[in-house]
């Protein structure tokens, strides 16, 4: 059934096997060849008696098995829960895992592009690529992570939006802010906090003029407070039971009601610290305490939105 073939570029292995189609590779060894054809044969043979016809589950199923399994462990778990679930309204998310291909995945990244950040692309590949890591190494499916193999997107560049007095008083006191809103985005300007964190915040957590952040991005961590920061969270209607994306779509249509254009939530973070260096007149290392940042690096990109003006302010 297996033969073996001498070509002008090596050995070429054959292998015929009745309802079955032809099998070939040219190798540079006979060795190599003869023991390709072997294994080869060795496989169909098994294939026939039923002994590797190994089922792959869908996207869906191990996306899922992730989610209780692995993530539901991890601090990022509610992003990453949400970043799947999005996954999941994919045609291919119903697709067996051994058929999603670099052009499905590459496919599936132009799409995003299209409306959403090179940043946020590549944090939904990471997601992908991690799900298949867990196939391959966890539950022992032998696929290949088409995630390794595509281009991967620039990085954006970091978003350099201010928000003006004007704007400000709008989105905190206009006439469609409700009580929540008008909480998250106050404490969220006071703290410098992300999004993810103030949701989290318990009463518990808020000692004197500091509050304890158990689940934040890197590890937990304490930050200080000022006077309003305090004052904002006491008065705060705790536990917020709102999930991240009903908070991005609600202050997206705030401000498109109010006309407040190319503004995002996590712009408040980027201005409230930057409030901290130039009106607080606080060091990178101090204002690395209250973001939570643990590379200097990551901060000062942060900053392309200090202005020259704040600069000449600070210095004069």
């Amino acid at each position: 059934m297996a033969s073996v073939i001498k070509r002008k570029n090596g050995w070429q292995s054959e292998v015929r096997k009745k309802g079955h189609p032809k099998k070939t590779k040219t190798l540079k060894h006979f060795a190599d060849a003869k023991r390709w054809g072997l294994e080869t044969e060795l496989k169909i043979r098994r294939e026939e008696a039923g002994i590797l016809k190994l089922k792959f589950p869908k996207f869906a199923e191990v996306a899922h098995k992730y989610i209780n399994e692995i993530s539901i462990s991890k601090r990022s778990f509610k992003d990453e829960r949400y970043t799947i679930l999005s996954l999941l309204r994919e045609p291919w998310s119903e697709y067996p895992i051994n058929r999603i291909t670099v052009t499905v995945v590459g496919s599936y990244r132009d799409k995003q592009l299209k409306t959403v950040s090179g940043s946020t692309v590549n944090r939904r590949l990471d997601v992908i690529s991690t799900i298949f890591t867990s196939c391959k190494k966890e539950w022992g499916y032998p696929v290949n992570n088409p995630v390794l193999s595509i281009r991967r997107p620039k990085k954006s560049e970091p978003r350099n939006r201010r928000f003006t007095e004007d704007e400000l008083h709008k989105l905190i006191n206009g006439n469609r802010t409700d009580e929540v809103m008008r909480s998250l985005i106050q404490i969220a300007l006071e703290t410098g906090m992300r999004k993810s964190e103030i949701l989290r915040i318990r009463p518990e957590y808020l000692k004197n003029k500091t509050l304890f952040i158990p689940i934040a991005k890197t590890k937990p961590r304490t930050i200080p407070l000022t006077k309003k920061g305090v004052e904002l969270i006491k008065g705060a209607p705790l536990p917020f039971v709102v999930t991240p994306d009903y908070v991005n779509k609600k202050f997206a249509k705030l401000c498109e009601h109010y006309k407040i254009k190319d503004a995002h939530f996590h712009d408040i973070r980027h201005q409230s610290l930057s409030n901290f260096m130039i009106q607080n007149k606080l060091s990178v290392g101090e204002t690395m305490v209250i973001s939570g940042h643990s590379d200097p690096r990551m901060l000062l990109r942060t900053y392309n939105n200090i202005k020259v003006e704040d600069i000449s302010k600070k210095l004069n």
